[in-house]
């Protein structure tokens, strides 16, 4: 069995062979992503391919303790990735995705709003949101009224109205996992693209004539997985090539300072009749 350290060890030769292999940095990745969606170039996608798997053996090499310096170039590179994500993202009509992936590398950091519509049009959402309504009118002829219902709440949780969220269609509603967590349909691109996994919470007042407002909110942190933890990584389909971008190093990008991990939120309201 091999110990961790052996296994460090390993790790680290292996970055530092990875490293060794150094590549050119294409100067425009959005020039690149173009000709290989559009003209199914070869060389442009390979060339950034390549250069994306060279920033990213010297992320994983610096992670595990070695001193591979990030030039302006490699840098530039990265940001530019990010930014072709926004141009991409409008052009394919997820404009949620893309204002995410430009915020991480020209935002402050502070909280950002985006547009509810993508949640608003999610079959697990509407579903969520109607079985969460059961649940505060039941709360309701209790004499106990939650003014914030979160729909990991172990007592929503617990419903069967709740527990038939489990076993939606994933493929075309979207389904909510046993700690609560409500996953996008797998056909819905548009609200995958920009948070596949999420949370619901409803903050409930009663109004006059028998009557609830209710906004619905959805509260997300954009951020990757390090390297240290696990090797996720995103293919981002260009024409007929799938372009891998490792987390590890788009959280790297963090560590270089020139991407903020930021918490972005989408809310909307609506009032309803308790009978």
């Amino acid at each position: 069995m091999v110990d961790k350290q052996s296994k460090i060890n390993q790790l680290k030769s292996k970055a530092k062979a990875c490293v060794a292999t150094k590549v050119d940095i294409p100067m425009s990745p959005l020039w690149n992503m173009g000709q290989a969606a559009k003209y199914s170039s070869d060389n442009n996608f390979q060339e950034l391919q390549d250069a994306l798997h060279y920033l990213a053996c010297k992320a994983q090499a610096n992670t595990l303790g070695q001193n591979y310096k990030f030039t302006d170039d490699d840098k530039e590179l990265l940001i530019e990735l990010y930014e072709a994500f926004w141009w991409g993202g409008r052009y394919k009509g997820l404009p949620e995705a893309a204002k995410l992936a430009d915020y991480y590398v020209n935002g402050d950091g502070s909280l950002l709003k985006i547009n509810s519509e993508v949640y608003e049009n999610s079959i697990v959402v509407k579903e969520t949101m109607k079985a969460m309504k059961l649940y505060i009118l039941e709360l309701r002829k209790k004499k106990v009224f939650y003014m914030k219902l979160k729909c990991s709440n172990p007592g929503f949780m617990a419903k069967s109205y709740a527990k038939k969220l489990r076993y939606l269609n994933f493929r075309t509603e979207g389904k909510m996992k046993s700690n609560g967590v409500l996953e996008a349909a797998q056909n819905d691109q548009r609200l995958h693209k920009a948070d596949g996994h999420f949370y619901l919470e409803a903050t409930s007042i009663a109004l006059p004539n028998k009557k609830i407002k209710t906004t619905w909110s959805v509260d997300s942190v954009y951020d990757f997985e390090p390297f240290e933890k696990q090797m996720y990584y995103s293919e981002i389909p260009l024409g007929k090539f799938d372009l891998v971008l490792y987390d590890g190093l788009s959280e790297y990008m963090v560590r270089l300072g020139i991407a903020k991990v930021f918490s972005y939120r989408a809310e909307w309201s609506e009032i309803w009749d308790v009978e």
